[in-house]
């Protein structure tokens, strides 16, 4: 079963998460999206290690490439690819185009490790999409660090 809008804003309102939602056309990737979402913006990968032992959910900012060569030395992996999107179900339960860390409590076996890139500003705002992406919720990234303790992520903060 696909994780669903009202599940994440069941954990937000669980929480009080503050939040400004932002109505859209869908996102499947954050090149070329012909309008302006307020804030910065980030993007999120889901990564695997070699052997598939070790999953990362990503996020850095959207204009950023991710350089996965550097970024498995960094997290002293060998090599990483991206998760197929039958593992992406059935880790997260969301399909690809709308990967978010809104869906982290579908990690029931918690194998995931949230990466940020260090460059994303922890003072301002940041948007993720609530388990669908026609929807972008705005909230300042301190928030978002509660909900990561909260659901016991302890992210990783890196220069990807």
């Amino acid at each position: 079963m696909v994780a669903t809008e009202q599940e994440a804003y069941a954990l937000l309102s669980e929480l009080g998460i503050q939040y400004e939602p932002v109505h859209h056309p869908p996102i499947t990737s954050v090149i070329d999206v012909p309008y302006e979402l307020p804030g910065p913006q980030v993007k999120n990968l889901v990564l695997k290690s070699k052997k598939g032992q070790r999953i990362y959910l990503v996020i850095l900012p959207d204009e950023k490439q991710a350089d996965l060569k550097h970024l498995a030395e960094v997290l002293d992996e060998k090599r990483l690819s991206f998760l197929s999107e039958d593992s992406l179900l059935e880790v997260l339960n969301v399909e690809a185009g709308t990967v978010t860390p809104l869906a982290l409590p579908n990690d029931q076996e918690h194998k995931v490790t949230v990466v940020v890139d260090q460059s994303i500003d922890r003072d301002d705002t940041v948007g993720f999409h609530p388990n669908v992406n026609t929807t972008t919720l705005i909230m300042p990234f301190k928030e978002f660090e509660r909900i990561l303790t909260y659901l016991e992520y302890e992210p990783v903060f890196i220069k990807v």
